[in-house]
Formats: C-alpha cells, sequence, structure tokens
C-alpha cells in the first residue's frame, strides 16, 4: 500500500531516515516530491539526498538546502523507498536534525511542477548564458528533464559535485568550441604573439619539462615561441629577453619560430596550461582598454591527477597585490624592457614566487590597465613548486622595495606566509577627522562606543558629533550633557524621523575635520590604531572610501568588506568566520579594494562627501544608503578599500532594531528594488568577487552556472 505523506526522521547526519509515521514508506515507483528541513546551519549549501529503494538498490539526488533549511526536488524511481539518508556535499558542513517528507505526484503535476521552476528561469537569462548551459527553446519540448535540470541549476546558482567534475562541465573545450575558436582565428587581422619563457632544470642545464610542453602542443591558439630557461639566473636573462623588439604580429605558422614577441608569459617547473589558455589571453588583450597586464584564475593538481582548489580572483586590486602575491605565476604581460622598471639585482635574489611578485609590482606601478580572465587557464602541481614558494619576510621585503621604489612612505610587516601589512606613514600634521555617531537612546551602547574610542585611539586628531535622533530616556539626556563638556565633543539634534542618510548628511554639513568617518553608536573599538590604519589608507592617491573589520561579541566575523550581487542585492563578506580565520584565499587578513564597505565604520573625505550630495536620503533612508555611496566613489574613478587591520566590534542594529512592520518590510523592498534597478550591471558581476562563484549567496563556493561568457561565443 502507498502511503500520500510518508515523513521520514534524522536525529544525526550521516545517518539513515526511516519512517516515522503513516507505514513502512512509499512502496510504489513514480515521481516523488522531496520537501524536507534541515536545522543546524545559517546558510545555504548542496547535499546528497541517497535514497534505499525496495529491490536493495540505492540512487542519489542532488538537492539545495536553503538558507532557511529548506529542501525540494522532485525525483523518478522506478521502485518503492524504504529510507533516506541526507549528507552534505562539503564535509565543512555538519547539518543538524532532518525531516523529510515524500508524496507521489500524478504525471500532470509533476510537468507542470518543472514548467513552473523552468519558465521564469528560462526569460530572466540572458541567450548566450542559456545556450551554455544547453537550455534552448526547443529544449522544452524535446528534453523537458534536461531543461528542468539546468533550471534548477539556475535557480541554486551552487554546484553539488567536486571541483574537477565542475570544471570538467564548464571549462573542457568541445569539438564545438574549438571549431569556433579557428573560425575567428582566420578573421584575426593582428592576433598578438607570445613568448612563453619556461623555467626548468637546475645550473646550466636546461631540462625539457614534458607537462608544459605537452600543454603548449596542445594550444588551440597557434600564435606563440618557446623559450626555455635554466632557474639558475633566469630573472637577469628575462630581463635581457625583454629588450628584444617586440613584433607587432606572427604568422599562424609561427609556432616555435620566434624570440620577440607582443607578450610574455613566465612558466615554471609544475605548470601547466588550459587547452583553450593562450586563445583566452589574446582575447584580453584586445580589450578597448589596451592592457598592460593580464591574468587568470588558476587551480592546483592534486596527488591523483584531479584538478582541485581553485583560485577565483578578484578583478585588479592593487591594494591586494600589496598585501599578497594574489595573482601568482598566472599572468601575462605587454613585452617591454625590464631594467627601466624593474631592479633586476634586487629580484635576483628572491625565489621564484618573490621575483614574480616584484615583477607583478613593477609592471603594475605606472599603470591601472589591467584585465582578468576570469577563468581557470594555470594549473598548479603545489608539490612541484613548493620549493619555489617565498617566506612571510620575503613577501615583506618584496613590497618594501616596491615602496620605496615608488617614494611610498610606508612602514611593511609580515603577518604570515605570502603576506603582509602595509602601514602607510601619516600626513604631518595629520588631517582632523570628524566622527559622526548617530545614536537614540540605547545608553549602555552609545556610553561604550563612546568610551572605548575616547579611551583606546591613539589617533588624536579627530573630535566627535553625535546625532541625537529624538531621544527621550533621562538617562541618555544627562548622559549628552555631561560627555558635550568635553572640547572635542558636539551634541546636535535631529529632530525627525528615523532617516539615516540626512542624519549624516545633516552632521557632515557641521564637520570640522576634512575627513569624515562614520560610526555607528553600537560599535566598540578593539585596536587603538584603527584611525591610524584608516586615515592612512585614505591618504593614498586615489582612495575615496576606507572600511573596516567589525566583529560579533563572540569574535567572529560581522563584515568583512561588502559585495554587491551574491545574495541578490548587497551583503557582507566572510561573515561568521573565526576573527583570525584567513577566509577564502587568504582574503579576510589582508587590505584590499572593494566594491563597498559598510558605514558601520567608513572614511571618506568631507570634500568628496559633499561633491557626490552624501548619503541617497530620498530612496535609501535605511538601508544600503553605504552601498550606493561606494559605488558612486567608485564611478568618479576613486577606490574603495577594506583592512582587516582596523579592527572594532559591531552589535548589528541593537538601537534601531529589525525591520518587522509592514511599513519597514515595504520599505526595505523598495529600497533594494532601488539599488538592483541602479545597479542591475553589477549585479551578476561584482569586479571584486568572481562570476565563477556563488551569487546565490557570497560563500565562495562554486557556482551552478557561471557568470562567464566565453570569449569565442559558444552559441
Amino acid at each position: 500500500m502507498f502511503f500520500e505523506n510518508t515523513v521520514f526522521t534524522q536525529q544525526t547526519p550521516d545517518t539513515w531516515l526511516t519512517p516515522s509515521r503513516q507505514g513502512d514508506g512509499a512502496s510504489a515507483g513514480g515521481v516523488y516530491l522531496i520537501q524536507g528541513r534541515a536545522v543546524g546551519h545559517d546558510r545555504a549549501y548542496s547535499a546528497v539526498l541517497t535514497l534505499s529503494l525496495v529491490d536493495g538498490q540505492t540512487a542519489n539526488v542532488d538537492v539545495l538546502v536553503t538558507r532557511r533549511g529548506q529542501i525540494q526536488e522532485m525525483v523518478d524511481v522506478p521502485v518503492g523507498i524504504r529510507a533516506i539518508r541526507v549528507k552534505p556535499a562539503s564535509d565543512s558542513t555538519t547539518p543538524g536534525d532532518v525531516t523529510v517528507s515524500l508524496r507521489r505526484l500524478s504525471w500532470p503535476e509533476y510537468r507542470f511542477r518543472q514548467l513552473r521552476r523552468i519558465v521564469p528561469v528560462f526569460f530572466r537569462q540572458t541567450q548566450q548564458r542559456r545556450a551554455r548551459a544547453g537550455l534552448k527553446l526547443h529544449t522544452l519540448f524535446t528534453n523537458l528533464n534536461h531543461a528542468y535540470s539546468v533550471s534548477c541549476r539556475f535557480r541554486a546558482n551552487a554546484y553539488m559535485r567536486s571541483y574537477a567534475d565542475w570544471h570538467a562541465e564548464f571549462y573542457s573545450v568541445s569539438p564545438e568550441d574549438r571549431h569556433l575558436m579557428l573560425k575567428h582565428l582566420r578573421h584575426w587581422q593582428q592576433p598578438p604573439h607570445f613568448q612563453v619563457v619556461i623555467l626548468a632544470g637546475e645550473g646550466d642545464d636546461v631540462a625539457v619539462d614534458p607537462f608544459i610542453d605537452e600543454t603548449l602542443d596542445n594550444q588551440i591558439y597557434p600564435h606563440f615561441s618557446r623559450i626555455r630557461l635554466p632557474y639558475e639566473g633566469w630573472v637577469q636573462a628575462l630581463a635581457d629577453l625583454s629588450q628584444v623588439t617586440p613584433l607587432g604580429s606572427a604568422s599562424a605558422g609561427a609556432k616555435d619560430t620566434r624570440l620577440g614577441a607582443d607578450w610574455t608569459i613566465v612558466l615554471r617547473h609544475g605548470t601547466q596550461l588550459s587547452e583553450a589558455a593562450l586563445y583566452w589571453l589574446a582575447h584580453s588583450t584586445t580589450d578597448a582598454s589596451q592592457p598592460a597586464v593580464v591574468y587568470a584564475d588558476h587551480d592546483s593538481i592534486d596527488a591523483d591527477g584531479r584538478l582541485s582548489q581553485p583560485a577565483f580572483k578578484p578583478d585588479w586590486s592593487p591594494e591586494l597585490l600589496r598585501a599578497t602575491n594574489y595573482i601568482g605565476d598566472a599572468f601575462a604581460w605587454r613585452t617591454r624592457p625590464l631594467a627601466p622598471i624593474w631592479d633586476v639585482a634586487q629580484a635576483a635574489t628572491y625565489s621564484t614566487d618573490g621575483a614574480l611578485h616584484s615583477l607583478l609590482l613593477a609592471l603594475t606601478a605606472d599603470t591601472p590597465r589591467v584585465a582578468h580572465a576570469p577563468a581557470p587557464l594555470w594549473h598548479v602541481n603545489e608539490e612541484l613548486v613548493q620549493v619555489d614558494r617565498s617566506s612571510s619576510t620575503e613577501t615583506r621585503d618584496v613590497v618594501a622595495a616596491d615602496l620605496q621604489r615608488r617614494g611610498i612612505h610606508a612602514s611593511v610587516e609580515a603577518t604570515g606566509t605570502g603576506r603582509c601589512h602595509v602601514r602607510y606613514a601619516l600626513p604631518v600634521p595629520p588631517p582632523l577627522v570628524t566622527i559622526v555617531i548617530p545614536t537614540r537612546d540605547g545608553l549602555a551602547h552609545l556610553q561604550c562606543c563612546i568610551d572605548r574610542l575616547l579611551q583606546k585611539t591613539s589617533y588624536s586628531a579627530y573630535e566627535i558629533i553625535v546625532m541625537d535622533n529624538q531621544s527621550v530616556q533621562p538617562e541618555t539626556l544627562a548622559y549628552l550633557r555631561t560627555i558635550e563638556a568635553r572640547p572635542n565633543i558636539r551634541i546636535l539634534p535631529f529632530d525627525e524621523a528615523f532617516n539615516y542618510s540626512k542624519i549624516n548628511n545633516l552632521a557632515v554639513q557641521q564637520a570640522r575635520g576634512d575627513l569624515i568617518c562614520l560610526l555607528n553608536n553600537d560599535t566598540e573599538v578593539i585596536s587603538p590604531e584603527w584611525l591610524e590604519e584608516m586615515v592612512s589608507l585614505l591618504m593614498q592617491e586615489g582612495t575615496g572610501v576606507v572600511g573596516a573589520k567589525l566583529l560579533y561579541g563572540d569574535n567572529t566575523v560581522q563584515h568583512g568588506g561588502d559585495t554587491v550581487g551574491p545574495g541578490g542585492c548587497a551583503n557582507h563578506l566572510h561573515t561568521g568566520i573565526d576573527r583570525d580565520d584567513p577566509g577564502y584565499c587568504g582574503r579576510a587578513l589582508v587590505s584590499q579594494d572593494l566594491s563597498a564597505v559598510t558605514a558601520a565604520c567608513l572614511l571618506t573625505h568631507k570634500s568628496l562627501y559633499q561633491s557626490l550630495g552624501g548619503l541617497n536620503e530620498i530612496q535609501l533612508t535605511v538601508a544600503f544608503n553605504d552601498v550606493d555611496f561606494c559605488l558612486r566613489v567608485r564611478d568618479v574613478g576613486q577606490r574603495v578599500v577594506w583592512t582587516p587591520h582596523a579592527l572594532l566590534y559591531h552589535h548589528e542594529s541593537i538601537t534601531r532594531g529589525k525591520d518587522t512592520s509592514p511599513a519597514q518590510t515595504l520599505r526595505a523592498r523598495a529600497e533594494v528594488e532601488y539599488m538592483r534597478t541602479s545597479w542591475a550591471h553589477l549585479m551578476h558581476h561584482d569586479p571584486f568577487y568572481n562570476p565563477n562563484l556563488n551569487y546565490q549567496y557570497p560563500d565562495f563556493s562554486l557556482s551552478g552556472m557561471p557568470h562567464v561568457m566565453l570569449p569565442w561565443g559558444r552559441k
């Protein structure tokens, strides 16, 4: 007998769920609607739902567990289901109790549910993106199951298998891809020529690396030449090669025949290139910005020869490159004499890692024209290149030497292997900072905020403006009168309904400082040098905004910078990781350019703030006004920088509370819609996230459908 709502309950992870009511399970084959709920987690994750069938066989179903713990999927099985097991696809996720119910669907309902998911997804995607996924109009009629599978992936935007499987699905080169690349090459009037410098052997012995040669032999793009150099003395030899006059272009039969080139690449032992690597790089060099450097993403080759550990990088971030060589080996540069820009003698004393980092800093010192090919084009065997890795002190030395060469006054501190902290020198005298703190009662948090600020802040050139938004509690009013007696604190009234943007805009009009720090009243200073750190970064040329690293009271990260798009609008990065956790590719511990930072602790120039009209007090009265401001700062060519070395606690929204009333909910929805409309061009490509990563939630997991268009235009 079949039971319409068989319920399975799992008390601990990775154990079989057995029916808790209504009989012995689903006893007949057919299409089942699987609905469930998992507890004990705070973000979406992929899971594998294993069905134990009554004939003794098992079947696996990939499912998405949403942020709210919901599971919903359909599965077609030939026989009945005896038990179910839910296991996260990643070992890093551990759910608590899981409850799953099954309901068999009629055939019409099954097809209706498929179409209900497919149609909205189909019309929201661009034609090229649908085509890459294999979701074409005729698919809805010829293979509805495939169209449904693809639509589910778009909906979840998270991949549920291994990275090796993901790479094979999205970045393996098909016969159609080869045909399209060769077709485009026939019409390419001036294809760039690459000089591939291969580092191999020891001393004067130049060995042949069969892996590198094989990947070069397999390149679809033909316009390149190879040069082999031994590791010993390669830096000087590379500098000598750079004196060769670039060719300008090369003929289709130019493989391995020329020494000069338009572009240069260095490949060291243990590195392989994707079959489409040189084509993709060549395409990137033709960008309208005329880049001087092009870099790509990379991954690792594990002991079994499988691809793993992808490093999906942000677009060009000069601050991140100073803190760590996030680009690694995966770059090409427009061939030019290196001696005038690179201290060759000093670079020759570094490891290969250090020399390449030094070279990148030199190549990008005088140009913002750096392009990023968002695809894993380099495959690195970590075991083979480990001997060439730099130490933490070498990274410090490389960066310090580059800053000295550029005439930038700073000290550099090693903070771990491959990363450092650049402490820029402050101007003399240091600029006055006006710290704006809006408040409404909430005395315990306001007093803690101001007391910690006064007690711990080592930077002395600041004033505080407290914007009092209709406080009524006697103890709050008494405290405000007390602190107003201090010479560097002013209390200004704001006798209107709460409008965060307007409050701050009015305060900035009254500010005496050249710099403005927006600070929430529910923050606490942790690091005494927080303001020195932020001011010194802001005073660097081209920097318009600086943000801080904020922690919850339990010392987990609340704010590691903001991203635009992942999560639906704008969200914090690295939320929930431990205070000292390196985060994705070590980015939670190093300064970097980002799209936005939170106004809970944000530093900017008063002149810039006012020239842009401040925060948007019409459409963004409460939320996203800080993100919108940062994006406008970037639109006028100024950078937004986040630093982990300015550290504060943030007890989020304690004073104002959460949006729960109907009016608040309506306002919040309108603010989200304004952001999605105004910044639509960023919602699927935040330059400092990566289009290969999950846009359903900013957790740096693999995207179920990358927002990357293949340069050869697969249809």
